[in-house]
């Protein structure tokens, strides 16, 4: 996997991998990256690359996003789904680590890869900005895994909407989840999303 690793500053004690979002790359979300690894001395912080190139040749994606309609999201999601879990493990097995050291991360795509997939390998923590839970019923099971949840208000691609469906399926379930939400912030991370996010990080 093409990547970027951000070496822990201490003995490495768990991993947080980044998913940035569709037709974007590795270097999006360093800034997300360096915040994580200052806040967590002993984690090593992974931003691989996508599986694939854009369709449209721009950036890269972890699954195709054809449409509007959730429902194709998901099937395409579930196609990769394994390929991404591989690269996931890989990593744990090359440290010698478990789920439960692991902390997911991403953006917008990357966030719903993040919710769906960590929610079901049952890792430690899932951050998500401005995502959403693709295949609830296949994703949500008993899991200690803490989720954050961070989305702009001004929205206009993944709407407010789509967080609040998001926090209620996973409170339903019984999933520790929390907010933070930015009043003026449209599809994208501020310095407030990403403090509290960093705050939730040091949290877990």
């Amino acid at each position: 996997m093409d990547e970027i690793i951000l070496k822990s500053h201490s003995e490495t004690r768990q991993l947080i991998f980044i998913f940035h979002g569709y037709g974007s790359n590795k270097d999006d979300l360093v800034p997300v990256g360096e915040a994580f690894a200052d806040a967590s001395q002993n984690s090593e912080v992974h931003l691989p690359n996508g599986i694939e190139k854009c369709g449209e040749g721009i950036g890269y994606q972890w699954f195709p996003l054809v449409g509007e309609n959730i429902k194709q999201w998901e099937r395409a999601f579930e196609e990769k789904a394994d390929k991404i879990k591989s690269y996931i493990d890989a990593v744990i097995a090359e440290k010698n680590f478990t789920y439960k050291d692991v902390i997911l991360a991403g953006f917008s795509q990357g966030a719903m890869l993040s919710l769906s997939l960590g929610l079901r390998l049952g890792v430690k923590g899932v951050i998500a900005f401005s995502g959403l839970l693709l295949s609830p019923a296949l994703s949500i099971s008993k899991t200690n895994t803490k989720v954050l949840l961070a989305h702009g208000i001004q929205d206009d691609v993944i709407p407010i909407s789509a967080m609040h469906l998001t926090e209620n399926a996973l409170k339903n379930s019984g999933i520790e989840v929390r907010t933070a939400v930015s009043a003026n912030l449209a599809h994208g991370i501020d310095d407030y999303i990403l403090s509290r996010a960093v705050d939730f990080l040091k949290s877990l």
